[in-house]
């Protein structure tokens, strides 16, 4: 080892035990204590792409109390699956979801991966429920 290299070593050596305790620093989790939601959804702008590629926004309810809302887009993966990725919005903070449902459903579930606010660090999956005509949903949200 030359005289140049064992210089450099003890400087590096800190910046290494630093770097090993950071790998153990993770965001800190959603409030445990988040309830499942039931809320209703009524659709309020969709569109279509010439590609397959599907959105829409929804207003968000519970009982008669307008609580927020949502965003999805969903891009055809198979002849009878779409990739989804959306996020809501509501009181408190966002939370993203993603997943791949099939496309001739009525029903469908999503996972939540993430968030901020109240909702950083969340996980837990989305059930939509729509109606015949999909212009309105029920949607249980359920946090792990």
């Amino acid at each position: 080892m030359t005289a140049e290299r064992s210089h450099r070593l003890p400087t590096l050596a800190p910046l290494a035990l630093l770097g090993l305790a950071l790998v153990g620093i993770t965001a800190p989790r959603a409030d445990a204590t988040l309830p499942t939601l039931h809320l209703s959804a009524l659709v309020y702008d969709q569109h279509l792409a010439s590609d397959g590629t599907f959105s829409s926004r929804e207003r968000l309810t519970q009982g008669t109390a307008r609580v927020g809302e949502d965003f999805s887009r969903c891009t055809p993966s198979s002849k009878t699956t779409v990739h989804c990725t959306g996020s809501y919005t509501l009181s408190g903070g966002t939370f993203s979801i993603a997943g791949t449902i099939s496309n001739s459903s009525d029903t469908n579930r999503l996972e939540v991966t993430g968030g901020t606010g109240r909702y950083r660090g969340a996980r837990g999956s989305v059930l939509t429920e729509y109606n015949r005509s999909g212009t309105r949903a029920k949607e249980t949200i359920t946090f792990k």
